[in-house]
């Protein structure tokens, strides 16, 4: 009963100090290897009374404290953190989420923003294919009810996937079906297009009354879906 006591004690030393120091359980993977510690959690944003997770800000950098030094250190200072971005670091977890350590362009931005750079983006799931969510980025100034619009709207993730371990990540409404999961017959077969002499033809460019259909990224999810399954 005793060391039942001071476990529970201990754990909730532990719990208070997480708390405290506003960090969170996880790991990074550097060099091949995965480290155990602790990630400073990203703070809210306010407006008008309203908090907001700014879910763009864990794909820029992180600041991580080993496992053991953060337990066994009593006062936790600033500088016992190590700062990573995504070009020092293969990726990290936190809790049950995956960041993967990518180069990618994010199209949907305008600027300096589309030029190809290495972030971490959260992994959704696994395959062959694998999806993943990247969240834009709000301005950095101009009105304020334009900022608050603007955060809001990067509240929800744009949808984009890999195929293999080192494939270009792209957004998953720009997969070209026939060009890209032309080696898997099954998926070219429920989800291509396909001209009169039966050759493949550019998914981008449908026509006719699966036009609609080709566009949706619901669809293109079907076939990464089916490719996954089928294709390994």
């Amino acid at each position: 009963m005793i060391l039942i006591c001071i476990a529970s004690a201990s754990n909730a030393q532990l719990e208070e100090k997480i708390k405290k120091h506003d960090v969170e359980i996880g790991e990074i993977y550097k060099d091949g290897k995965t480290i155990i510690g602790y990630i400073r959690s990203k703070s809210l944003i306010e407006y008008d009374g309203l908090y907001y997770p700014q879910p763009w800000q864990y794909q820029k950098s992180i600041k991580f404290i080993p496992k053991d030094v953060f337990e066994k250190t009593e006062k936790i200072k600033g500088k016992l953190y190590d700062k990573y971005n995504a070009k020092d670091i293969e990726g990290y977890k936190i809790d049950t989420l995956i960041y993967k350590s990518v180069k990618y362009a994010d199209m949907t931005a305008v600027g300096t923003g589309m030029i190809a750079k290495k972030m971490f983006i959260k992994k959704i799931s696994d395959g062959r294919i694998s999806l993943f969510y990247h969240y834009g980025t709000p301005p950095p100034a101009g009105e304020m009810s334009y900022i608050k619009e603007e955060t809001i709207n990067c509240q929800e993730p744009n949808l984009v996937y890999q195929i293999g371990e080192n494939g270009k990540v792209k957004l998953v409404q720009h997969l070209n079906i026939n060009k890209e999961l032309a080696d898997c017959e099954e998926v070219i077969k429920a989800f291509g297009k396909k001209t009169d002499d039966n050759s493949a033809a550019d998914n981008d460019k449908p026509s006719g009354i699966i036009k609609d259909v080709l566009l949706r990224e619901d669809y293109r999810l079907s076939a990464i879906e089916s490719y996954n399954k089928n294709c390994q």
